[in-house]
């Protein structure tokens, strides 16, 4: 548990969750970036590393780097959703950020979200954005783009969720706001992101979202093809539990 002296110092306490599934090759790299990021702002911080049922050495390379500042969490293979939860759920301090392990977003996105929290009282949630219109930098395949437009054009139209990018693997909670949704979360596949977000909507929690500077990795675990049918799927599931989500 933090040290409630991190408050009394005006210290910021942040809490990072790494999803992760068969990330050997590069797990090692980003833990490494963050804790270099993260002591040079001086933040208090934890590393919660959930490993998603890896079949390769994505383990052992976590537990190569353990220090006080790394947990890591093993799940049976469930699901991104069911990942980013248990990590959630398991978060000690005031922002908790979750974010892909293969780190697309640059890391000084996490300053720029936590002065907005402090900036902005009454927000509970700050979502990354490829798509907004005011300035984001996207660097991915173009088929990426047109696959999460229509993605998000279906999202709007079933369950009223108007933001650009939904998908993107960077968002922000304050800590009570994200255990209080994910207590409801039930979505195990890539669909949770719009599952949360709707959960916040129901009750009226304040979202932002916000561009962020977005590179592609190649190595990435959603199959455009394959899993754009289950995607849907899990959207109807989050219409029908609307009752479900209620605070």
């Amino acid at each position: 548990m933090p040290d409630d002296n991190i408050y009394k110092l005006n210290k910021t306490g942040i809490s990072i969750i790494l999803p992760a599934y068969n990330e050997e090759r590069r797990i090692k790299l980003t833990i490494s970036g963050l804790r270099s990021y993260l002591k040079s702002k001086k933040y208090i911080y934890e590393i919660i590393a959930v490993d998603d049922g890896s079949t390769d050495r994505t383990v052992n390379v976590l537990k190569d780097m353990l220090a006080s500042d790394l947990r890591i969490i093993t799940i049976t293979k469930s699901g991104k959703g069911t990942a980013v939860k248990e990590g959630v759920l398991s978060a000690n301090y005031e922002y908790v950020f979750f974010m892909d392990a293969d780190l697309s977003t640059d890391v000084d996105e996490i300053t720029k979200f936590i002065n907005i929290f402090k900036k902005e009282k009454d927000l509970g949630i700050i979502i990354g954005s490829r798509y907004l219109p005011n300035g984001s930098v996207i660097i991915q395949p173009p088929f990426r783009n047109f696959v999460g437009k229509t993605f998000s054009f279906v999202k709007s139209k079933l369950l009223g969720i108007d933001f650009y990018d939904s998908q993107c693997g960077f968002k922000a909670f304050r800590l009570e706001t994200g255990k209080r949704i994910f207590s409801k979360s039930e979505i195990r596949g890539f669909s949770f992101d719009v599952e949360i977000l709707y959960i916040a909507l129901l009750n009226n929690i304040k979202v932002k979202e916000v561009s962020v500077n977005w590179h592609h990795k190649p190595g990435g675990h959603v199959n455009i093809m394959a899993d754009s049918l289950p995607m849907l799927v899990e959207l109807i599931r989050v219409f029908l539990n609307k009752n479900k989500y209620i605070l």
